[in-house]
């Protein structure tokens, strides 16, 4: 069987625990044996523990051995965050710093651009998966595509703007994260959803073609 390495872009990986890392986990667990290499870009386990997140190592078991792992910095700004916090200014740095801070994980796709790059030239890909959220992760994709000439798969293990569980700063930065999100989702060359709703939602909305867009739904 040919193999085929694909660059495996995924923010919230093992040890990281809880429900966004299963859907990730189990492509890389699954997609060598399908002929499919996944080499996968995340985050070191330290920026985990420092962002709060829950930890759970045994999900590590589940990663085949042979896998390649590349961990960088999250890039998050945790004493700017702690900073505005205690002077009770987070929020108005957040209205007004909107989109640049609409995830704290915003600076880590151009952060981590170089050394994508270069994992993707070194391995010799020539597609790009992206898991979101967080959904600047959809930013670090379309880079990849309009730069190095990958083919772009974004994978939405939720939606972005017709989820009710984002918050933003005021109706005018939601109607702006929505125009964002459709330009950016348009230039993909495959998305995946979790549900045939979305998909639904997203033909209806004009981001993408049936054609492109794909439903994988969760497993339990």
């Amino acid at each position: 069987m040919n193999r085929s390495p694909v660059l495996f872009i995924a923010y919230q990986f093992p040890p990281r625990g809880g429900p966004g890392v299963q859907r990730s986990t189990r492509f890389v667990e699954h997609l060598p044996s399908f002929g499919v290499d996944p080499i996968v870009l995340t985050v070191e386990h330290e920026e985990y523990i420092k962002a709060g997140e829950t930890l759970d190592t045994t999900l590590l078991n589940r990663i085949p051995p042979e896998t390649k792992i590349i961990r960088t910095r999250s890039f998050q700004p945790f004493s700017f965050v702690e900073w505005a916090t205690r002077l009770r200014i987070f929020r108005i740095c957040w209205f007004f710093g909107y989109p640049w801070l609409w995830e704290r994980t915003a600076r880590w796709p151009h952060k981590v651009f170089p050394i994508a790059k270069q994992i993707a030239a070194d391995e010799h890909c020539k597609v790009v998966y992206t898991s979101s959220g967080p959904f600047s992760a959809l930013l670090l994709g379309r880079r990849l595509k309009k730069e190095v000439g990958l083919k772009w798969i974004a994978d939405l293990r939720d939606p972005f703007t017709d989820a009710y569980a984002w918050l933003f700063p005021s109706r005018f930065h939601w109607m702006l994260a929505r125009r964002i999100e459709k330009k950016v989702l348009s230039e993909a060359d495959m998305i995946i959803v979790n549900t045939p709703e979305v998909k639904k939602w997203f033909i209806k909305r004009g981001i993408s073609s049936e054609d492109k867009i794909s439903v994988i739904t969760n497993g339990y």
